[in-house]
């Protein structure tokens, strides 16, 4: 009687299961992982945010502390030319060198963009295969109930 029991409690909880999987794979499965992914995502950018402030409010300490640094970073930051009348200064205007940077950037900025969904779901969110996988777990809680319940039949 023990076996049977088990038999018919394993045979049902996997005909469920599968039936369970078959109906919530596409809004619920799928929406969880791509959420994850976004959350990663979101949490990713959050501490780069976090890093460039610190950063920002190093720098900021440090003009605030030494006001001829303001000096020496402002022709570099705002494009304007040195005010010293005699030192000559090299010009850094290579339109080449600028479009190399900016590739440079968007590759180094640039993810691969990745697939949220594990690949066993995106096998099950294929419309035949949830179908197949419900016919499947019907047939096996069907089976279940056919050849593990009771024999005592009362006249």
């Amino acid at each position: 009687m023990t076996i049977r029991f088990i038999l018919f409690a394993v045979f049902f909880l996997v005909g469920a299961g599968a039936i369970v999987l078959s109906i919530l794979c596409e809004p619920e499965l799928k929406d969880y992982y791509e959420n994850r992914a976004h959350l990663i995502e979101i949490q990713e950018q959050n501490e780069k945010i976090k890093d460039l402030t610190q950063k920002y409010e190093a720098q900021i300490a440090l003009i605030e502390s030494e006001p001829n640094i303001l000096k020496r970073l402002s022709p570099l930051t705002f494009g304007h030319k040195p005010q010293s009348p005699d030192t000559a200064f090299p010009q850094a205007d290579n339109e080449t060198l600028r479009n190399q940077t900016k590739k440079l950037l968007s590759q180094i900025q640039e993810k691969p963009s990745e697939n949220p969904v594990p690949n066993w779901l995106n096998r099950v969110l294929d419309i035949k295969t949830r179908l197949a996988l419900f016919v499947a777990g019907a047939g096996l809680i069907l089976i279940t109930f056919i050849f593990f319940t009771s024999n005592n039949q009362k006249h």
